[in-house]
């Protein structure tokens, strides 16, 4: 008879990284903590890590690491990442950048 060996543990855990993305590809991070793997029970923690976080303007992301540490910096590089595709995609836009137009902007014919 063999001694059973316990499955490997997913180096790729789901983990509830939550903060505030300040722009710029800057993302300030309050809390790190591992998601629930049941799909139901992590929907259910998002909902409520939300409903806490909105109140200060933050949000909570999904992030899969293998630890806390490398959730927050994989929720680093994904707000860094993110900004730079929206400043590619702005300078690809066609046309003069857009400012806001105010009514004295506007000249009136005589």
């Amino acid at each position: 008879m063999t001694a059973s060996t316990p499955a490997p543990q997913d180096p790729h855990r789901p983990f509830f990284v939550i903060g505030q993305w300040k722009g710029g590809g800057t993302v300030d991070i309050w809390h790190v903590e591992e998601a629930p793997a049941d799909p139901s029970a992590r929907a259910d923690a998002h909902e409520r890590h939300a409903a806490d976080a909105d109140e200060t303007f933050g949000s909570v992301n999904v992030v899969y690491a293998s630890s806390p540490q490398d959730a927050a910096e994989q929720a680093r590089r994904e707000a860094h990442e993110t900004s730079e595709r929206i400043q590619r995609e702005a300078a690809q836009r066609p046309g003069p950048p857009t400012a806001p137009c105010t009514v004295n902007d506007r000249k009136e014919n005589p």
